[in-house]
């Protein structure tokens, strides 16, 4: 329900955002809505079409203080762009009706993901006079993760950037691959969130072996789970005080005959399925070190919640991971070098009680909370609103 009390209505337009034909899709932009909705009134936004879809159906509840809206419409053959343009933008006036219903009023459009919905942000500047911001977070945009922009995505983006007004990506590295598409800003970067409520550190004692975790969709090509068992085949060749679990699977035995190809001993290893965030969080508290050993990031929300938990994170050189990392909570090494992640694993394993779980929990909550993100948000839209 609407609290009146608030003195903002602010509308999540969203890109990608999670639905019943894609649970995942964009979470970490319903966790930023969620995070503002502690200070605004919050409507989210996002359309998607659906072959069962016979007209334009609307989904809408109200989930963890957020106004969340759906609107599923059909598909249209690929040899018709405009007619899909059309029912684009109609599901989202669809969409939109429903939340003035609830709402009365929008002060400030969040785009979330510049295109394609952004699309619906300048309609909606256009017609109704409603300011917008914008927070990207897609690797798209990044040189070592290039996608191939056609000259009407090109187009809109520039002319959404152009009409923002502000724009917010997850990291420093975004921004300069922003910079270098050709948006101008302004900018500010504010990173995804954190449920600091969840992510949290243990007061269980943690007990040996010592832990090593690593959480993704195990995506070799992305996230070098190959390079990873390469460097634990390695390692227990010297020790054997360690434990690795790989979480998040969704390629089967792949993994597993590969380390059982090396040999690697199975009360070394444990393989999971892609298990729920609360799931993650237990695994978590349980563990001392996380690798991310990618070839490829933005600002991945993965390492946030390991520090949160308390974990010391071994990253690699892409994307923002820099910005997440330093001396205090962690090591950078260059992607795909297997040697930097043995020698520091091998390190780490020895030596965890140089670093601080407790400051490192901290220094996390403080950056990633709910509330430190929100409170950014908050007065960026003040700015905007009363400039």
């Amino acid at each position: 329900m609407v609290d009146r009390t608030k003195n903002l209505n602010i509308l999540f337009l969203a890109s990608w955002y999670p639905n019943k034909l894609e649970p995942q899709n964009g979470n970490f932009i319903q966790r930023h809505a969620e995070a503002v909705a502690s200070l605004c009134n919050v409507a989210s936004l996002y359309v998607i079409s659906s072959h069962d879809a016979q007209d334009y159906e609307v989904d809408k509840a109200w989930v963890n203080g957020v106004f969340e809206v759906v609107v599923y419409y059909p598909k249209t053959d690929k040899l018709l762009p405009f007619l899909k343009y059309r029912r684009y933008l109609k599901a989202h006036k669809v969409g939109f009706d429903e939340i003035l219903k609830e709402f009365g009023k929008i002060d400030l459009t969040h785009l979330n993901v510049f295109y394609p919905a952004g699309i619906f942000a300048l309609w909606l500047k256009r017609k109704f006079e409603i300011p917008f911001i914008v927070t990207e977070h897609w690797t798209g945009f990044l040189d070592i993760n290039p996608y191939k922009f056609n000259l009407f995505e090109k187009y809109y983006i520039l002319k959404i950037g152009k009409e923002a007004s502000m724009v917010c990506p997850v990291s420093y590295n975004l921004q300069k691959a922003l910079e270098k598409f050709g948006i101008d800003g302004p900018f500010e970067v504010i990173p995804n969130v954190v449920d600091t409520q969840l992510f949290a550190l243990s007061e269980k004692e943690r007990s040996d072996p010592k832990k090593i975790l690593h959480v993704s969709t195990l995506n070799d090509d992305h996230k070098n789970v190959v390079g990873i068992l390469n460097v634990i085949d390695r390692l227990r060749k010297k020790r054997n005080d360690f434990k690795l679990t790989l979480a998040g699977n969704k390629y089967g035995d792949k993994h597993l005959n590969y380390a059982k190809k090396l040999g690697i001993e199975e009360n070394l290893l444990s393989i999971k399925e892609e298990i729920p965030l609360e799931d993650i969080a237990d695994l978590m508290e349980e563990q001392e070190i996380f690798v991310l050993f990618s070839n490829y990031e933005n600002l991945p929300c993965v390492i946030s919640e390991a520090h949160a938990s308390g974990m010391v994170v071994i990253g690699t050189n892409v994307g923002g991971v820099s910005e997440m990392i330093d001396s205090n909570n962690g090591f950078v090494i260059e992607a795909k070098d297997e040697d930097a992640l043995f020698e520091k694993l091998d390190y780490l394993l020895d030596h965890l009680k140089n670093f601080k779980a407790k400051e490192i929990a901290k220094t996390a909550a403080e950056k990633y909370s709910y509330k430190s993100v929100a409170n950014q948000f908050y007065n960026i839209y003040q700015k905007i609103l009363h400039a």
